[in-house]
């Protein structure tokens, strides 16, 4: 993976005890392009004893190649360096001395409006947030798999908890935008994603392989089969609220419980045809409203 440039994102404000000291993290605003070389300063030539770590959290983005994902490490957000500490007003002191930084710390503002300009603690909620989508300092993809009828129907990694702040989803080139508040206002943040033409990754196969353990244990502790999670069965009768088969009483004939499709049968024209489904646009019959 080659890391290139874009952006940089906050990673966190994380309290921890230590004694009777309290660590926080804190974001480090600073000339866009200029990110990493600021962290490498930091990390070489500042008081080891001043800080416990300092980077630049990055994200996995993903470009198409004859209609397959491959991924490149970005910056989330531009502009921004992230260093965990206890002793920020010692920090912010040698982080003048950097003579690129020093132009924005410069004495022609009030200090303390300059230091809260360029070195601002993260507050709770967005650690919550960063937290949550940040690997190591990395975002990594987000595996998106839909159904034949092109509803998203599972989502697995950082995306999946923030779903409802999506605002534009885009498959075929392998990213969404998010709308989250972060720093007092709302920022664009942008989502890699991988599909199943892709190459497998490791940790995505895995999930899977946990989810559906997950689906089959359900559903033989309730003593049925896997097929039952959904709650309909071969055998069952539902009928479409999509409307498209008017009141017609369609029999299921086969479950997906995976991509969480049905297959039905419903007469067109005189005949039985087998008719793929989603689940969410179908309701099913209780047995005791046929007879």
């Amino acid at each position: 993976m080659a890391y290139v440039g874009a952006d940089t994102v906050a990673m966190a404000k994380l309290y921890q005890k230590i004694g009777s000291e309290l660590i926080m993290w804190y974001v480090i605003q600073t000339v866009n392009g200029q990110e990493q070389q600021v962290c490498t300063w930091i990390n070489q030539r500042m008081d080891q004893t001043l800080f416990e770590r300092c980077f630049v959290p990055l994200y996995e983005d993903v470009w198409r190649k004859k209609g397959v994902g491959h991924i490149s490490v970005r910056k989330t957000f531009a502009g921004y360096v992230f260093i965990k500490t206890d002793r920020p007003d010692e920090v912010y002191e040698e982080l003048r001395k950097i003579p690129k930084l020093a132009i924005m710390l410069s004495d022609q503002l009030d200090q303390n409006k300059q230091k809260e300009k360029t070195f601002i603690p993260v507050s709770e909620e967005e650690e919550q947030f960063l937290r949550s989508i940040y690997t190591d300092g990395i975002m990594r993809v987000s595996y998106i798999e839909k159904n034949s009828n092109g509803r998203v129907t599972a989502i697995i990694g950082p995306l999946e908890q923030y779903q409802d702040y999506i605002i534009k989803l885009d498959l075929s080139h392998r990213r969404a935008v998010a709308e989250i508040l972060l720093f007092g206002q709302m920022r664009r943040m942008k989502f890699g994603l991988w599909s199943e033409k892709d190459a497998k990754i490791p940790w995505i196969e895995e999930e899977k392989r946990l989810r559906r353990k997950h689906i089959e244990s359900a559903c033989h502790a309730k003593g049925n089969s896997v097929l039952s999670a959904t709650g309909i069965q071969p055998g069952d009768y539902v009928i479409n609220t999509q409307g498209i088969c008017g009141d017609q009483t369609l029999k299921v004939i086969g479950v997906d419980e995976r991509k969480r499709t049905i297959d039905v049968e419903m007469e067109l024209f005189g005949e039985l045809l087998s008719v793929q489904m989603s689940v969410d646009d179908v309701e099913k019959i209780p047995p005791d409203v046929l007879h």
